[in-house]
């Protein structure tokens, strides 16, 4: 297949967002080193990396390929991290709705503070924006909210619907990577799981419901996290039964451009550590051939165990396992909660 055939257009910038360049390439290692070209970079392609605006970062070729045409990528050196939307949120907010802030030591005290209290400040701020217009949901019913998107969709919807499909994806494509490093483990055996995992996502759409106010109403499988007019709650520190700021801590990325931008700040965080929790216990499982219970050793068929692969899914993509929660709330330290073992008999 020739390069014109398969090359897609991206566009890209450097941290400071001040030139974009458009460049096609039919892969990540093209990408790069025609991105060092165009910005005539002393680097080599293995020291730069691709984030996306939301501070996402293009790891594969196969989460690459899932971007569409004219994607903004931000090409950074390898080990550094780009502003993301949200930590210039400030900006925006101010050229956009200027009568909410003020000016002299307001302004200071906003770049003193961390980023969690500049994201709740932010958040108290737009308490004030008119929601009339979350209830629209075509692009050409509210086209501010659009702004500044790389995207096709025509509505909010779809939108917030790709948005929790790209979180999701994250997980997996980090996961799939992460499991191929560890060469000790039976290869055959967690191409198995790994092509089974993918299967399951695909099957769910990459679970893209979770922000879709649209589901709003749905089952237990297929339900969204916000209510009818989008609004979001945060469910609380992993080790909490709610949120212990439920008053202050709710947004609705459907109303403004701004929350939209804001919402980015709130995670998707496993309650069992997808780091590590989850994966050693896969690892555990992969390299076992048999179990015990209650100290006896038990002989499944073949004498190898069978994979629990849909709780392993359970864990890693649904919300089972995964509470959206406000940066607030989202505490980094270790989580006591422990995953595994990942075995049917």
């Amino acid at each position: 297949m020739n390069m014109t055939a398969s090359a897609k257009g991206f566009k890209v910038t450097d941290a400071n967002r001040k030139i974009r360049v458009g460049v096609a390439a039919k892969d990540l290692e093209e990408l790069k080193v025609k991105t060092i070209m165009k910005f005539k970079l002393k680097l080599t392609p293995s020291e730069i990396e691709f984030q996306l605006p939301d501070g996402t970062f293009v790891e594969t070729e196969d989460y690459l390929q899932t971007l569409k045409p004219q994607t903004l990528l931000i090409w950074v050196k390898h080990g550094e991290i780009a502003q993301t939307d949200s930590e210039i949120l400030y900006k925006t907010i101010r050229e956009v709705n200027n009568e909410y802030l003020t000016a002299g030591e307001k302004v200071q005290e906003f770049f003193s503070e961390n980023m969690k209290s500049k994201v709740y400040k932010l958040a108290e701020l737009l308490r004030g924006i008119d929601d009339d217009k979350s209830k629209f949901s075509l692009k050409s019913e509210h086209p501010e909210w659009f702004e500044g998107l790389d995207t096709n969709a025509k509505t909010k919807e779809d939108f917030m619907f790709r948005k929790a499909q790209d979180r999701i994806r994250t997980f997996f494509y980090r996961t799939r990577e992460e499991l191929r490093k560890r060469t000790e483990l039976p290869q055959d055996r967690l191409q198995f799981l790994l092509l089974e995992l993918n299967n399951r996502l695909k099957y769910s759409k990459y679970n893209g419901h979770y922000f879709d106010r649209r589901k709003w109403d749905g089952d237990g499988v297929l339900k969204s996290l916000c209510n009818k007019n989008g609004t979001f709650s945060c469910q609380g520190r992993w080790d909490k039964e709610k949120c212990l700021y439920e008053t202050s801590h709710q947004i609705n990325p459907y109303k403004s451009r701004e929350e939209r931008i804001i919402f980015q700040c709130w995670n998707l965080d496993h309650v069992k550590e997808r780091s590590r929790s989850i994966l050693p216990a896969i690892c555990e499982a992969l390299k076992h051939k048999s179990a015990t219970e209650n100290g006896k050793k038990l002989e499944p068929l073949n004498d190898e165990i069978i994979l629990d692969a849909m709780s392993i899914y359970e864990d890693l993509f649904t919300t089972k396992n995964l509470k959206l929660v406000h940066i607030v709330c989202h505490d980094k330290g270790a989580h006591s909660k422990k995953a595994g073992p990942y075995f049917l008999i």
